[in-house]
């Protein structure tokens, strides 16, 4: 029987009632459904993305694009849907800017006049578009961007337009995903100006290339910016903007008004901006969990079919059973410590230290998965109230989806390249199918505001939720559920660690781990607080340098508040799970346990850690050894179910698209194969031997060629 057989065979629950508790109802139809259409078309399968030069590659990219929206026309598949059909593509190309970011800015900043015209053909991919904001030299600072829209009242018979111009090269735009060969328009962020007065950035529909030759228009340069570490299926670009004119209308006008005369007012409430941003970030967030969950299917098959060691040498002379090896004495005197095994080779998944990598980043692509349906949750409630004007809950919606954008994409790409490394030698390649899925997440954790910069964000609203209670001597904001913790914490009376015999049962309480990280968290928020203050003293201001004298600590404030939003969905979802399906509730306690355990340890080598929790006295110094004998129980709890586990994240194999992580296990026989495939096996003898290398070897043919190439 196979090892992918006999562990499957040792599941204790139903692998389906998994998958649909993993997804939402509403999720799992989408994949489903999906899936079926995209394993249908043999031109999706992305194997190819193994070998291909870059110019191929994108030449594929587009011909999935084409794939991708010929399924959406034929099946009619609503726009909300279209995110989780672009995860079957294999790689992000160019429509996932034109779906994530062009399209929802239409429907939020144009009004109704705009939207009919342009909002139908997008929707429709009729016109195809990405979103120009960042520059050579400004990306975050939104503020400082530098291309210009200067109004002309004179321009088009007298309706008035304006004046787009890139005033310096370092005003150019500079890696909107889709610009440089895709798409044929774009939302343009430019400074608004009239009458030499400057109104800041706005968003622009312009035009960049002409309708039916694909042709760049006058004044317009665009190019590729080059190759990346990942992400080369994209287009990433470069515009300069040479004095090109365009209608007063193109300016979005939902929120703000320019009439024939050059009259600037505002319009409606600008808060509904903020809306598309946290639906920006929402939807970036969103797919972390499904990334690392990938790797984590690929990291735990692999393992379970690999096979190293016999386990009872792994102390001494593992590395000198080789037969071929001559006798010497040392490996003579190793083989007097240790006796010879009858035992064939351990799967490597049975290593304790493999685990310990692994099975932590199961637990945490669970807590990705569910803060984002939990988030998503919380986000359609309140889209209603937004739209309705109503927008007391959208600083609470602004904090959760700035540090789920923050946290969540850095530690699903840290924790794929875990699970890269796991994969041993193999996993360098490309056909291990992890690398070049991590090069697609890395992106993720920068675009739309990295953890630097949103951490600064995240922190200020934290700093204010402590002022309010220790100033204001509020007990609560109604708007902002979600930081009550903040304000429930007494820092005039600390706690004490739990004793030594209390520890152990402590450790699998449920609620005691969640309230050892809000606990642990309000000891940063309050502790950055009391220093802030100290810095105001110092200084006697409150300026951008005063906040800069604690942003690391509002880094560190994110990561913890990040990690108690994580357990919170987590614990949420478990106690749906227990009164809806109490088997699986049984299944992914432990990965809950080992989340929270890790955090409370390593914190996934990412925002403190052990240290943390000894000093705001949740637990003590001598804790780290009853968390780690916990952690190791917990492996041992997971262990006979960790293939059964992942594969009920039902994510296929072409999704997958690795030698080592299919669902078969036959991965040597998957790696010999992709060896066929490779461009540089089509001859026997290598071009490259023909011009050079031979003359190393036969360095007197140097002369003898040259001479025969004069006759």
């Amino acid at each position: 029987m196979s090892d992918l057989r006999r562990e499957r065979r040792a599941a204790t629950f139903d692998v389906w009632d998994l998958t649909k508790a993993i997804y939402s109802e509403e999720e799992l139809e989408f994949i489903e459904r999906h899936a079926k259409i995209t394993m249908q078309e043999p031109r999706l399968q992305a194997d190819d993305l193994w070998w291909v030069d870059r110019t191929t590659r994108y030449t594929r990219a587009c011909e999935r694009g084409e794939l991708f929206v010929k399924i959406v026309r034929e099946n009619k598949i609503p726009f909300e849907e279209r995110t989780w059909l672009s995860l079957m593509l294999g790689e992000d190309l160019f429509l996932l800017l034109h779906n994530v970011m062009f399209t929802p800015t239409l429907m939020n900043q144009a009004d109704d006049e705009q939207q009919k015209w342009w909002l139908e053909k997008a929707m429709n991919y009729e016109i195809i578009g990405t979103y120009a904001q960042t520059e050579l030299t400004h990306g975050s600072n939104v503020r400082g961007l530098k291309t210009t829209a200067t109004f002309d009242e004179t321009l088009f018979d007298g309706d008035g337009g304006w004046r787009v111009h890139t005033p310096s090269l370092e005003a150019a735009k500079w890696w909107p995903g889709g610009l440089a060969k895709s798409s044929n328009c774009v939302i343009l962020m430019a400074r608004v100006v009239i009458k030499g007065k400057d109104y800041g950035p706005h968003p622009f529909f312009f035009q960049v290339r002409n309708w039916e030759t694909h042709e760049s228009l006058p004044g317009i340069e665009l190019r590729d910016i080059g190759q990346k570490i990942g992400y080369n299926g994209m287009d990433n670009g470069f515009m300069r903007i040479t004095d090109v004119k365009i209608p007063r209308r193109h300016l979005l006008m939902r929120f703000v008004s320019v009439d024939k005369e050059g009259n600037y007012k505002k319009i409606g409430d600008e808060k509904m901006l903020f809306s598309t941003m946290t639906y920006t970030r929402l939807m970036i967030s969103s797919s972390s969990g499904f990334k690392l969950a990938s790797a984590c299917t690929t990291a735990v098959r692999y393992s379970a079919v690999r096979r190293q060691f016999q386990m009872q040498r792994t102390g001494f002379g593992s590395d000198m059973e080789s037969p071929e090896m001559p006798n010497s004495e040392v490996k003579s005197q190793l083989d007097n410590i240790i006796k010879p095994s009858k035992r064939t080779e351990a799967q490597v998944l049975d290593y304790v230290s493999q685990q310990y990598l692994i099975f932590p980043q199961m637990a945490l692509a669970l807590a990705l998965q569910w803060s984002a349906f939990g988030a998503k949750q919380i986000y359609n409630e309140k889209i209603v109230e937004f739209r309705a004007g109503q927008f007391g809950f959208l600083a609470e919606m602004h904090v959760l989806t700035a540090v789920l954008k923050a946290v969540n994409t850095v530690l699903a790409a840290d924790g794929m390249e875990q699970c890269r490394k796991c994969l041993g030698g193999h996993g360098f390649l490309n056909s291990a199918g992890v690398g070049p899925q991590i090069g697609s997440a890395l992106p993720m954790a920068t675009y739309e505001g990295d953890f630097v910069v949103l951490s600064i964000q995240v922190g200020q609203q934290l700093l204010n939720a402590v002022s309010a209670k220790m100033m204001k001597g509020k007990k609560g904001n109604p708007n902002m559920p979600l930081l009550q913790y903040i304000y429930d914490f007494d820092p005039a009376n600390p706690r004490k660690p739990p004793s030594k015999s209390e520890l152990p049962e402590l450790l699998k309480d449920h609620e005691f781990l969640l309230d050892a990280m809000k606990y642990r968290a309000n000891f940063l928020h309050f502790t950055t607080a009391q220093t802030l203050q100290e810095v105001i003293q110092v200084s006697g201001k409150m300026d951008a340098s005063t906040l800069d004298a604690v942003k690391i600590e509002l880094m560190q404030m994110t990561w913890a508040h990040g990690y108690v939003m994580l357990a919170h969905f987590f614990l949420d979802r478990m106690k749906n799970l227990k009164e809806t399906s109490p088997e699986i509730a049984k299944v992914v306690s432990p990965l809950y346990e080992l989340f929270c355990l890790t955090v409370m340890d390593t914190s996934y080598d990412k925002g403190g850690g052990f240290g943390d929790f000894v000093a705001a006295g949740v637990v003590a110094p001598t804790a780290k050894g009853a968390i780690m004998k916990r952690t190791k129980e917990l492996l041992a709890i997971i262990r006979p179910q960790a293939v059964p586990i992942m594969d009920a994240w039902n994510i296929p194999d072409f999704i997958l698209n690795s030698c080592l992580g299919r669902y078969d296990g036959q991965y040597v026989e998957s790696l010999y194969e992709s060896t066929k495939f490779e461009p540089l096996n089509k001859t026997d003898v290598a071009e490259g031997y023909y011009k050079h290398l031979q003359y190393i070897l036969h360095p007197e043919r140097k002369a003898k060629d040259a001479a025969n190439s004069k006759l």
